[in-house]
């Protein structure tokens, strides 16, 4: 089976990790995956550097259209079974060529659409992203509140099937590791479904010492970082921005957090596994399919009380020992679920489904 991954290539996000894990995972089956983007940036720099075929196909603004047809072309040419995009620009392309290609299309929805997109512009590229989801053969998506959303948008379920993040456990064993000060990290993009307000206000209501690290850029950088002074910890919490590998910030820490409003199964409670650090998290999406109290914290949204109690419950359990064996679960359950060669497998169920529905 031969499938072209299209995304447009400006991702540094899980999306990102999203593809080179699959295409990785699916190495180890009969699959042929190669990946085009639309940019020469972060996603086909991370493909190559793990030993995927990587196509460019460069667009000169962002709804440049002279790439369509030399896109028809590389898919005819090639004989591609499958088209498999990502993101809302790849699906746009890929629906105004829909009916001059013969390969099966179909489409991961790695968050939700309805707010991944802000003003004005956003609502258009909201519109064109629904337009071309009504249009795709086949339908993966990660977060399983979107069931009652595809539904709403009269996509039928026969055409959906939910899919997962996954990485690679090859690389490591989790070492035992406690910090002489309780430390905590939040790997995400500074922006509002993110929820970074929500932690700075929990921090501030702690009556221990800690430190706390947030790894990611955004537009919210200035306002957290004032938020921080306000609540007086402004030394105990620290902004290092993006980073291309987090592995030692994971290292480095005690437990990690994410107290996003809205996720799916994100990578980086995966990442927290594969160092054996316990993770707070909201529970939002697909979260409680992986975080419990034998593996962290679930905490509702929005809930300061709720972040509050778990932090200091994770102090006890550094306090006391514990939080290795937590972290030991959680790389257990993990490994035994998510990892690339179980999501190749999952996908390809999906396209099987896709290439018989055709």
């Amino acid at each position: 089976m031969r499938v072209l991954h299209i995304n447009a290539g400006n991702e540094n996000g899980g999306a990102r990790t999203y593809i080179v894990n699959l295409m990785k995972g699916q190495e180890t089956t009969d699959t042929d995956s190669r990946l085009m983007t639309f940019e020469d940036g972060p996603v086909a720099k991370m493909a190559r550097d793990n030993g995927l075929n990587v196509i460019v196909m460069p667009q000169k603004k962002r709804f440049d259209l002279s790439i369509l047809t030399p896109i028809v072309s590389y898919i005819e040419t090639n004989h591609i079974d499958i088209v498999h995009t990502h993101g809302p620009r790849a699906n746009f392309i890929l629906s105004l060529i829909r009916k001059r290609i013969n390969a099966v299309w179909v489409t991961t929805v790695h968050s939700d659409p309805r707010i991944d997109f802000s003003g004005l512009k956003g609502k258009v590229m909201l519109q064109m992203n629904l337009h071309a989801l009504k249009k795709v053969d086949y339908i993966f998506y990660m977060n399983p509140d979107l069931v009652s959303y595809f539904d709403s948008l009269k996509i039928p379920e026969r055409k959906t099937i939910e899919v997962f993040n996954a990485i690679d456990f090859k690389q490591r064993i989790p070492e035992p590791r406690k910090h002489k000060i309780f430390s905590l990290l939040m790997v995400a993009r500074l922006v509002e479904v993110k929820n970074h307000e929500l932690m700075l206000k929990a921090l501030g209501k702690l009556d221990f010492d800690f430190k706390m690290v947030f790894v990611g850029d955004g537009p919210l950088m200035a306002q957290l970082k004032q938020q921080a002074n306000k609540l007086n910890i402004s030394k105990k919490v620290s902004f290092v921005g993006f980073h291309e590998n987090t592995g030692d910030y994971y290292d480095e820490c005690d437990v990690s957090v994410l107290t996003s409003k809205s996720e799916s199964l994100p990578t980086v409670y995966l990442e927290s596994a594969l160092h054996g650090r316990p993770v707070i998290a909201t529970n939002v999406g697909a979260t409680d399919k992986i975080i419990s109290s034998k593996t962290g914290w679930l905490v509702e949204s929005e809930n300061v009380s709720e972040l509050v109690e778990a932090l200091n419950s994770a102090y006890q359990d550094w306090l006391n020992d514990d939080l290795d064996q937590k972290g030991m679960e959680l790389y257990q359950e993990a490994k035994s679920k998510y990892s690339i060669e179980k999501l190749a497998d999952a996908v390809n169920v999906g396209y099987k489904n896709a290439l018989k529905s055709k």
